[in-house]
């Protein structure tokens, strides 16, 4: 168990490293992807088995949505009324459209089409990104926060999912952990056009956790365990590198 709860921030720690290296949207890029939700789904599948695995990550799929409204609105927010405020606005809009999601009957089609549906729409009312890109130097304090909420979702979702059931779990496998904590600090630090990248890295990242869930939810009861999340994560790579590139073309 402690070597499973490990394997999440350690996760979230290189993926820190990286974007200090590469920017505020390669950042983004990594924050959006399952760093965290897919180990986790995949130790679900081991211990309460592929059925419970799969109505996991479908409804992790259908909170995606849940996710990009609560880019949306932090990015309205925090145009006004601070981070704080910002936050507020952010969490209550993905609880708002996620427990929606959940109360709905869902097969991986219509749960990706609202995922996808939720990631245009953010992507369309995101902040246009002007100005030259800078390098993120990553507070330790930031860093040490997303390896502490890392570490703690990782352990409440694995005590938790035989308790609540699927549904809860994959809601909760959606929650904007690094969501909630790298835009503060980047509003705070950088300022406006930093934000405006990250958050559209993190739609771009949520392209690859889209993909990434979409393939474990219809495919882990037939293909099985190892089959099914070795086919999930090129899938996620090759669903960033695309809309990465689709989005740099866009913008040119």
């Amino acid at each position: 168990m402690l070597l499973r709860l490990a394997l999440v921030p350690t996760a979230v720690w290189l993926a820190s490293l990286a974007a200090r290296r590469w920017g505020h949207a390669v950042s983004g890029y990594l924050g959006g992807l399952p760093l965290i939700g897919g180990p986790i789904t995949l130790f679900l599948a081991i211990d309460l088995g592929v059925e419970f695995a799969a109505r996991s990550a479908l409804f992790t799929l259908a909170a995606v949505a849940g996710q990009a409204a609560h880019l949306l609105a932090f990015a309205c927010v925090a145009r006004r009324r601070g981070w704080q405020m910002a936050l507020a606005a952010g969490w209550a809009s993905f609880f708002g459209v996620s427990l929606l999601a959940a109360q709905s009957s869902l097969t991986p089609l219509p749960a990706l089409g609202l995922a996808l549906a939720g990631l245009v729409s953010a992507w369309l009312g995101l902040p246009a990104i002007r100005g030259e890109a800078g390098l993120p130097a990553i507070p330790a304090m930031e860093l040490r926060l997303r390896l502490v909420a890392a570490f703690v979702l990782a352990g409440f979702i694995l005590w938790a999912a035989p308790v609540f059931g699927p549904v809860a779990s994959g809601v909760l496998l959606s929650l904007p952990i690094t969501g909630s904590i790298m835009p503060p600090f980047t509003l705070a630090l950088y300022g406006a056009d930093p934000l405006a990248r990250l958050l559209r890295g993190f739609v771009v990242g949520l392209c690859g956790f889209t993909a990434f869930f979409v393939v474990v939810a219809s495919s882990v009861e037939a293909w099985g365990i190892a089959p099914a999340f070795l086919a999930a994560v090129p899938a996620a790579l090759a669903a960033v590198f695309l809309a990465s590139h689709s989005t740099r073309r866009a913008q040119a």
